[in-house]
């Protein structure tokens, strides 16, 4: 699914791309090494650790501990940026954790005792990528760069799928799996890298991660829509906690508009 996800991503961009390479080939060889980097760590590492890791662990551990995501990228800014985060900020997050935990937990916040973590859960947590965005911004347009990112995500994909094939075998393509991929090609992929990029190079890394906290948020909601869960009351209160500290970490952003 990560390879075929990212083959389509990649062909999508093509077209975008190719006068854009020849423009910036003398840069693109400046910057090789780290795209690399980027494509192994943004691209095959995040996304097959997090898929593999969902056969080992449970939904709610994977959201608990995706919620320790932004406290990784504040130290991991502190000690590669030379970042600050103010009290503010840490208190925007911890309020945050707060109401994502209540949302996962279902208003139950004592469920944390009965978690049971083994390795698996800890191929969720990669921060890295979002960190060293900043860390050495690129001088690339920003299609170019996912393009070529994309490009060496697939090489590093070739022989995880080569042993995957060779064990499992493949699969069969079905209009719902075919319809599958091509969606998580476009959004997933293209336009959520596209804005999570140009997010971080706005914003930076510390910033631009609170806003992970809206994925309960989505949650409750689709839950509600598509799946007919009820919408309550715990979900509510989780969901003013993000906000909250969401606000207090984003608060200058706020004052400067």
């Amino acid at each position: 699914m990560s390879f075929w996800r990212w083959v389509f991503a990649f062909l999508i961009l093509l077209p975008f791309s190719i006068k854009k390479l020849k423009e910036n080939k003398t840069q693109v060889g400046k910057e090789l090494k780290f795209l690399v980097l980027l494509g192994l760590i943004g691209v095959t590492s995040y996304n097959c650790f997090i898929y593999s890791a969902m056969h080992y662990t449970s939904v709610v551990n994977a959201s608990i501990i995706n919620t320790l995501m932004p406290v990784v990228i504040f130290i991991l800014s502190i000690f590669l940026l030379k970042e600050r985060p103010g009290k503010l900020q840490m208190i925007g997050v911890g309020i945050a954790i707060v109401g994502a935990s209540f949302i996962i937990f279902r208003g139950k916040p004592t469920q944390i005792m009965s978690l049971n973590l083994n390795p698996g859960d800890l191929m969720v947590l990669c921060a890295l990528y979002t960190v060293l965005l900043r860390w050495r911004p690129t001088q690339l347009p920003l299609i170019l760069f996912l393009f070529i990112t994309f490009g060496f995500g697939i090489l590093f994909h070739i022989p995880l799928i080569s042993v995957e094939f060779y064990m499992k075998g493949g699969f069969d393509v079905t209009p719902a799996i075919a319809a599958s991929i091509i969606y998580i090609s476009i959004f997933p992929s293209i336009f959520a890298y596209l804005s999570w990029n140009k997010a971080v190079e706005l914003l930076g890394p510390s910033k631009t991660v609170i806003f992970i906290y809206l994925l309960p948020i989505y949650g409750a909601i689709l839950g509600t829509i598509f799946l007919n869960e009820s919408f309550q009351r715990f979900h509510g209160i989780g969901i003013v906690l993000i906000f909250i500290g969401m606000l207090l970490v984003t608060r200058d952003i706020i004052r400067a508009r």
